[in-house]
């Protein structure tokens, strides 16, 4: 027999070196995919996606393929983290900041409410007449005539109100009336 023909463990050699090759072309490409994402992704996600197993992406005969995969995987892993802490950190700065504002806004109203309070003083020790008599307590007596107004006015405008649609009820109920008057006079 003349060896001239192949045999077939090269055949197989150079089918499974093609195959290998096929599937770290499949890994890379899922590493990018990946990585595209911006989520943290796990080996597993790269073998499931990749259609391969475990055990070839920890090969020793491909450790650049495993190094890849290893850096890629803790770098997303490490991103999502960072993006955590930031997110925590942003929020409790904006927290902290928010505080520091109220706290300054509370300081403001306080003094603003304190100058109204010294001015409403001075002004109420003014209130004198013309022959020297305090008008705080005319002041008082005029505030609740005010009041009592106020209330008085309320009440006659409910009643106007009460009155307007009671007088539109009237009309309408005129209206009606005649109108069946003249169907009573006129026949159809």
């Amino acid at each position: 027999m003349a060896p001239s023909t192949r045999r077939r463990p090269v055949e197989a050699i150079e089918e499974r070196a093609r195959t290998s090759s096929d599937c770290e072309k499949r890994v890379r490409r899922a590493l990018t995919k990946l990585a595209k994402t911006g989520a943290p992704f796990t080996i597993e996600n790269v073998c499931d996606l990749a259609g391969v197993g475990r055990t070839f992406i920890y090969d020793k005969r491909r450790p650049e393929l495993t190094k890849a995969v290893l850096a890629a995987r803790d770098k997303s892993q490490a991103a999502s983290a960072e993006r955590a802490a930031n997110a925590f950190d942003r929020d409790a700065a904006s927290w902290r900041e928010r505080a520091l504002n109220a706290e300054a806004l509370i300081a403001t109203l306080r003094a603003a409410i304190k100058e109204r309070d010294d001015r409403i003083s001075d002004l109420t020790g003014q209130l004198y007449d013309p022959d020297g008599n305090h008008l705080a307590e005319e002041n008082s007596k005029l505030r609740s005539l005010i009041a009592a107004l106020n209330t008085n006015l309320t009440e006659a405008n409910a009643d106007n109100r009460a009155l307007r649609r009671s007088l539109d009820g009237a009309r309408a109920n005129v209206k009606r009336e005649r109108e069946r008057n003249v169907r009573l006079i006129l026949p159809q």
